[in-house]
């Protein structure tokens, strides 16, 4: 909880290679309905004329302080701008989205009426020129507001209906720096390797069902470009998960356990079939890795006894995956890789049936 009644907020934003969307952002953020802010421009080491405009809008206002440092990825920015802050909350913004001029003063007024130190709020997705785009998101598939101990949270999590991104929540800062909070350097899949690090130290959170925040889609960001090593940190980030909550609530072993077991399944295969259809090549180490992971788990379900709750489909697709990554992509036959396109939706089913399942 935060106890002051005109809290710090510090806005911390990463900024690298976003000419064309930087102004947009920082004037959001400078035009916060909430006055008591500082804004952490870290500049990553920008090869193009983000630089200067961070510092020509420092000069601007004086609630604005600019890091300028070596490039390091975006969880090193975001590390030093944490390092940086002063607040006694923290809210983290991606330098190419926009976000509404309230956002920050409903996320503080929620905190007070619902005593607690983490609140989320929905978002929608926006072109590059700003315009509205369709989009899907479990995460904004709630109407009413929800007030969640640390446990349900990670549960909710770890079922994708509370997604990972950390603009989608302000958090009290003894949550970070209290706890030897730093985002893992080098990898892609960040947020979700530390989303339930934020959710399990916290009191109470709380989501509120409103649209703060507008995501970019554009070709440039880094969610956009399809990287060889992309299965490779979907397992680091999926493993740093799984090692924070078994360590911090072992009561939900099991509820992981059986979780991964169905979905991060799923996840891989999606990974290989966007490697697929992007012609990239998965080494044959992290598909090996993969294949043990998945085998991990299933010998954990039988350790336990819980063999009978896995759906008998769950089963055979499962022995099937492994089947597939014991081999490298360049091996798969067009038959395997038109296999794996039309499985997409049956996967979709058996996930949205086995949570349903399970879920109590």
């Amino acid at each position: 909880m935060v106890d002051s009644r005109n809290p710090l907020v510090s806005v911390i934003v990463p900024v690298y290679k976003v000419e064309k969307f930087l102004d947009e952002c920082v004037a959001g953020i400078v035009a916060q309905t909430y006055r008591n802010i500082e804004i952490i421009l870290v500049d990553d080491g920008s090869p193009d004329g983000c630089p200067a405009m961070c510092d020509a809008w420092a000069a601007k206002d004086s609630r604005i302080r600019v890091i300028h440092k070596r490039n390091g990825g975006l969880s090193d920015a975001r590390n030093a701008g944490l390092a940086a802050a002063r607040g006694d909350v923290v809210y983290f913004v991606d330098s190419d989205d926009a976000i509404e001029p309230n956002l920050v003063g409903v996320c503080l007024k929620a905190m007070r009426e619902y005593d607690a130190d983490v609140v989320m709020f929905k978002f929608d997705t926006i072109s590059e020129a700003g315009r509205p785009l369709l989009s899907s998101y479990k995460h904004n598939e709630f109407d009413d507001v929800q007030v969640l101990t640390p446990q349900e949270a990670i549960k909710a999590q770890v079922r994708s209906e509370i997604d990972g991104y950390f603009w989608a929540f302000v958090a009290a800062t003894p949550i970070y720096k209290d706890h030897d909070f730093s985002f893992p350097v080098g990898r892609k899949i960040e947020d979700m390797a530390r989303i339930c690090n934020v959710l399990g130290e916290a009191t109470r959170i709380v989501r509120i069902p409103e649209v703060l925040y507008h995501y970019r889609m554009r070709k440039g960001s880094i969610t956009a470009t399809l990287d060889p090593n992309l299965s490779r940190d979907w397992r680091r980030a999926a493993d740093d998960r799984e090692a924070y909550i078994a360590a911090r609530y072992p009561e939900l072993k099991r509820f992981m356990t059986m979780q991964q077991l169905t979905f991060f399944a799923n996840l891989d295969y999606e990974t290989i079939r966007q490697s697929l259809i992007a012609g990239l090549k998965i080494d044959p180490e992290d598909a090996d890795a993969m294949r043990r992971r998945i085998e991990g788990l299933a010998k954990d379900v039988e350790d336990n006894g819980d063999v009978d709750e896995v759906p008998e489909s769950t089963s055979e697709l499962l022995g099937t995956l492994k089947g597939w990554l014991s081999e490298t992509v360049d091996d798969l036959t067009a038959e395997m890789k038109a296999g794996l396109h039309g499985m997409r939706d049956e996967w979709r089913q058996l996930r949205v049936e086995f949570r349903d399942g399970f879920r109590a």
